[in-house]
């Protein structure tokens, strides 16, 4: 992604803390954090563009267990928004913002499917009808189905909407329509569109109970691949709890610096660092799918990273296993 105009340059961070800083890095964690990069994203080129079949890697833990990409957008929810909503030809600028608020409620793009998602905003009073019907019948039909994802379970949204007197159901999925259709009622959008940097459009949505940290900064990355949403995801970004964990393995001391700075002096420093340890660093080559502009280690991309590195370094040291398996086993050629 490219730097938008409006974009504020080390957005929320201490600019001249990070330029000074000497940080020190846990050398075998940092390398496997190198590894991580660079085995992950040859993954997605064999996987996702060159449409190779499986395994994809002769790395034991990535043949194995499933991580999130290095670069948030191919992963397939995230596509899902940007084929869908950001994409979409008769959604309005506002109606995009919306629903992607809506979509990382539910966090499964399946779920808005059910009822035609993404959708017109305000929400029409047959249509508020029609979306109960189709979510209701669902579960009739399927008890097993899961409506949400385990984000929603985690970040508070569900606690937050059983207090909310605007979101009375007893149907949870219906709750979170409800809760979309107080937001556009309250004027999130104009909140949002009112903000004069990145940080205030992330504080924004976080000001409604519910939309906690974590899930506030995904719907702010979300919008910027918006082409009119005036800030890109290059000078902004907040270290959400499994981030913090990899920051804590890959650093042995962080010199002052927050957990947000971290991810902006190692961005900062990344080329540096590969040359001084002698690592084979081709941006270049190593994201060949990307446009020129795009081939380095931005801080999403290293937020995203850092959020799944401490689970790849307890599989490597054989102290924690991941969860997800790929349903595939055997020898990878590659």
């Amino acid at each position: 992604m490219e730097n938008k105009p409006a974009d504020v340059p080390y957005c929320g961070v201490r600019k001249d803390k990070i330029q000074k800083a000497r940080p020190t890095l846990n050398e075998e964690n940092f390398k496997h954090l190198y590894n991580f990069i660079v085995r992950r994203y040859m993954i997605h080129k064999r996987k996702d563009v060159k449409k190779l079949p499986p395994p994809w890697t002769k790395d034991p833990i990535l043949q194995e267990f499933k991580f999130t990409n290095v670069r948030r957008e191919h992963d397939r929810e995230t596509r899902w928004v940007i084929d869908n909503i950001v994409n979409h030809p008769t959604l309005t600028y506002e109606e995009k913002l919306m629903n992607i608020i809506l979509f990382r409620m539910y966090n499964k793009s399946a779920t808005l499917e059910i009822f035609g998602g993404p959708i017109h905003f305000p929400i029409k009073d047959f249509m508020f009808k029609y979306i109960e019907d189709k979510l209701k019948s669902k579960a009739y039909d399927d008890p097993k189905y899961a409506f949400f994802t385990n984000a929603f379970l985690t970040c508070g949204l569900k606690v937050a909407l059983g207090n909310m007197e605007h979101t009375n159901d007893k149907f949870m999925p219906m709750r979170v329509i409800k809760f979309a259709k107080y937001l556009w009622e309250d004027g999130v959008i104009d909140k949002i569109k009112s903000a004069r940097n990145q940080k205030e459009v992330f504080e924004a949505v976080k000001s409604y109970n519910g939309l906690g940290e974590f899930l506030s900064y995904q719907i702010f990355v979300d919008f910027t691949y918006i082409p009119e949403f005036p800030f890109s995801e290059n000078e902004f970004t907040v270290s959400g709890p499994g981030c913090i964990k990899g920051l804590r393995y890959v650093f042995k001391d962080f010199d002052g610096l927050n957990y947000d700075e971290a991810l902006f002096w190692l961005r900062d420093n990344w080329d540096r660092l590969m040359k001084e340890r002698g690592w084979k660093w081709e941006p270049d080559k190593l994201f060949s799918d990307l446009p020129p502009y795009d081939r380095h280690m931005n801080v999403m991309s290293l937020e995203n990273c850092h959020c799944e590195i401490s689970k790849y370094i307890r599989a490597v040291t054989g102290t924690g296993r991941p969860k997800n398996k790929y349903k595939y086993r055997g020898e990878s050629d590659l």
